[in-house]
C-alpha cells in the first residue's frame, strides 16, 4: 500500500466519523414546549440516540418527556426520513404511539410531537423548541 492510498483511507475514516457524530448532534438534545403562557403545562423532551448497529440502518432514539400532567412519558423510537416514530408508555402505564416530525429538517430547532392511542385516536399534539446546541451525552 502506498502512503498516498493509506492517507486517503485514513482521511475517509476521519471524515465519516465526524459526519456521524455531527448527524447525531442535529437531533439529540433537550427541547421545551411553550406551555400556556403562564409557565403552566411546560414539558421538557430529551432525545438521545442509541448507538447500536441495526440491520436496516435505522437510527434508534430514547425519548423522555417530563413536566406536568400529560408530559410524563418515555418511549423508544425509530427514525424514517424526517420523522421519528415509536411506542410510548405514560407514567400511569398507558400504552400509546408517538410521532416526532421536524418541519424544518433535523437541523431546525423545532419539533412537533403527536401522540396517538393504540386505536389511532389523536391523544395530544405539542410543539417543542430546542434548548441550546449542546448534544446530550449518554
Amino acid at each position: 500500500m502506498t502512503k498516498k492510498s493509506l492517507f486517503s483511507s485514513f482521511t475517509l475514516v476521519v471524515v465519516l466519523a465526524a459526519y456521524n457524530s455531527f448527524a447525531d448532534s442535529l437531533i439529540d438534545g433537550t427541547y421545551q414546549s411553550s406551555g400556556d403562557g403562564r409557565d403552566a403545562g411546560v414539558c421538557t423532551l430529551v432525545v438521545k440516540s442509541i448507538d447500536e448497529p441495526h440491520k436496516y440502518r435505522d437510527e434508534v432514539f430514547e425519548l423522555e418527556s417530563s413536566g406536568d400532567g400529560a408530559c410524563e412519558w418515555s418511549a423508544l423510537a425509530i427514525s424514517k426520513k424526517r420523522a421519528i416514530t415509536g411506542g410510548l408508555i405514560t407514567n400511569s402505564g398507558t400504552s400509546a404511539f408517538v410521532k416526532l416530525t421536524f418541519p424544518f429538517g433535523p437541523a431546525g430547532k423545532r419539533v412537533e410531537v403527536t401522540s396517538f392511542d393504540v386505536d389511532g385516536t389523536l391523544r395530544n399534539s405539542e410543539t417543542f423548541t430546542k434548548l441550546g446546541q449542546v448534544a446530550v451525552s449518554p
